[in-house]
């Protein structure tokens, strides 16, 4: 059985000083709520290479040994722990009452959210729910398999006398929102993911009218984008304003159909298809440079299940005829393919310089097939993200062999120092403790205390002030 506790309990498992795999829990009493449950983003060092076969039914313990995973007593099942029964309680013994609260859909925020014990309800924003019904269809779930509840921006809830309210946020996902958590104690914000300078701006005025009006005491907040001081000595000044010449979801579009004019043949892009608004702005280049937009098939049922865009082709590529002749053709694509008009590379070959044609990483040796003469392959925010990658090396490898031309049209979706700051600012919390970054250190408060956590601390609020408990594990 659980210790309760009459004070609030703040614990960092994750994503301190690194880009992603955030998970935080926040315990009053016998009531506990986990914050996202992700993945280290970090191809260089990332073991599992291809090569190794993923144990299905022994993830959770592998990941554990690895360190993927955070050893919390009662997060994970009795079945999925085994032998790690020894050194952790199993869910099905906890007296806790427990819930894991998603803010998003990127991997370094859910990638082992399907380890997480049944028993346990794991929250999405609908909006979220709906985008990872689709994306479970096309193959892009996260490993293993259980059910999720989900819930309303604004609308409020409680896992005992912990009471949470989802806030949305802007960040390059759907359903992207950050949570305010209120206990006996106080009040702590937790950000997730966000940004200022994408499609939708106001709703992060929008936010940060609705924490002050709720009232916070802690805020934990993203800050991917920090330099270090060697980098930038300067002290970060908030400000909202978008630096002239920055590129922003809004101007992408534009600077594509740009790109595209002056491009007389294929015009070739790879994007992270989880932003739905990067897709739809790629539709709105194709139009605005006289092209038609060509979608790899995954990418097309997101288009055709979370938007009303229709304006667009699916890429009929070597693999889906080779289905379709076996009769081994999935029914998502076989629905997709009866809604939708495909082409295939002969047709494409035609008349490159009339489309604007997806090719994600992974399917890059379809531009084989293609007529790539004179033609432009823009880099939007898909994997690879960039150099840090080594498979980066690979991809411009093989452009170069295509003797394709590189562009880079990209936005990110994570807030700049600037912004950041501004955020910070307008909040005022009295503690401040930045995360997901390398440089966490560089996000100062405006009037409060900056709190750079660490791993094994329990970090107590009571009476609307926190303290760290002495004693790291």
């Amino acid at each position: 059985m659980a210790k309760e506790v009459n004070h609030t309990n703040i614990r960092f498992w994750g994503g301190l000083r690194t880009i992603g795999g955030t998970v935080v829990s926040v315990e009053y009493k016998d009531s506990r709520v986990i914050f996202d449950f992700g993945l280290t983003y970090n191809p260089a060092s990332n073991i599992f290479d291809g090569q190794i076969k993923r144990r299905v039914h022994g993830m959770v313990r592998d990941n554990l040994k690895l360190n993927l995973i955070p050893a919390i007593d009662g997060v994970y099942s009795a079945e999925n722990l085994g032998t790690y029964q020894h050194d952790l309680i199993p869910a099905e013994e906890n007296g806790q009452e427990t819930a894991v609260i998603i803010s998003h859909l990127h991997l370094d925020h859910i990638g082992a959210m399907g380890s997480i014990a049944p028993s346990i309800p794991v929250y999405l924003t609908k909006e979220s729910y709906e985008l990872y019904h689709a994306l479970e269809v096309i193959g892009e779930g996260v490993p293993g398999k259980r059910n999720y509840q989900s819930c309303d921006y604004g609308v409020s809830f409680s896992i005992g006398e912990i009471t949470i309210t989802p806030i949305q946020v802007d960040h390059d996902i759907l359903g992207a929102c950050g949570f305010h958590i209120q206990t006996p104690n106080g009040a702590i914000l937790y950000t997730g993911d966000l940004r200022l300078h994408g499609k939708y701006p106001e709703r992060i005025e929008h936010f940060i009218n609705e924490v002050n009006r709720l009232g916070i005491d802690a805020l934990i907040i993203e800050g991917t984008t920090l330099s270090n001081v060697e980098e930038m000595r300067e002290a970060i000044i908030g400000n909202p304003i978008v630096p002239e010449g920055m590129t922003t979801e809004i101007t992408i579009p534009e600077k594509m159909s740009n790109k595209l004019n002056e491009t007389k043949g294929l015009g070739i892009f790879n994007v992270y298809h989880r932003n739905i608004d990067r897709l739809i702005g790629i539709i709105k280049a194709s139009q605005g440079s006289s092209r038609k937009a060509v979608f790899e098939h995954e990418t097309a049922y997101l288009l055709d299940k979370l938007t009303d865009e229709h304006d667009f082709l699916v890429y009929k590529s070597v693999e889906t005829i080779f289905e379709e002749q076996t009769g081994t053709l999935p029914d998502w694509k076989s629905e997709l393919l009866k809604r939708y008009e495909s082409i295939s590379a002969e047709k494409i070959n035609i008349n490159p310089g009339e489309y604007f044609l997806q090719n994600t990483y992974e399917n890059v040796l379809e531009l084989f097939d293609l007529d790539v003469c004179e033609g432009i392959y823009i880099h939007s925010n898909g994997v690879p993200l960039g150099s840090f990658d080594p498979a980066f090396e690979n991809l411009k490898k093989i452009l170069n062999k295509l003797d394709v031309d590189y562009d880079y049209i990209g936005a990110g979706g994570h807030a700049i120092p600037s912004h950041l700051k501004y955020i910070v600012d307008r909040i005022d919390p009295k503690f401040l403790l930045p995360l997901h970054s390398f440089n966490p250190e560089r996000l100062k408060p405006k009037s409060g205390i900056q709190l750079l956590a660490d791993y094994g601390v329990d970090y107590t609020l009571k009476d609307h002030q926190i303290l760290a408990n002495e004693g790291k594990e």
